[in-house]
């Protein structure tokens, strides 16, 4: 499923509100580039994840030609994609 970058925004204007209004932190920046910098750091995380699927998907097409044909297709694929993840230091 592909998140917007609108619903993105929701979600980190929310976690901003709730963690000033509960004082869990302050802030040492302007609210707007704190605001602006979980936005980039959230849509570069998902890019990135994209990629991640992406690749997994080629690799996995690649090897069901050797594979038998009653292997589980999902299983596999997450086995990839987390094998991916690791190499790449990405915390799924």
């Amino acid at each position: 499923m592909k998140i917007k970058q609108d619903q993105v925004e929701k979600v980190c204007r929310m976690a901003l509100e709730g963690l000033k209004e509960k004082k869990m932190i302050k802030l040492k920046a302007p609210e707007r580039v704190v605001f602006d910098a979980m936005v980039s750091t959230v849509l570069k995380n998902l890019d990135e994840e994209n990629q991640i699927d992406q690749k997994a998907h080629e690799l996995l097409e690649e090897t069901l030609s050797t594979l038998p044909e009653d292997v589980d297709r999902q299983k596999m694929y997450m086995l990839i994609k987390r094998k991916l993840a690791k190499d790449r230091g990405f915390v799924l």
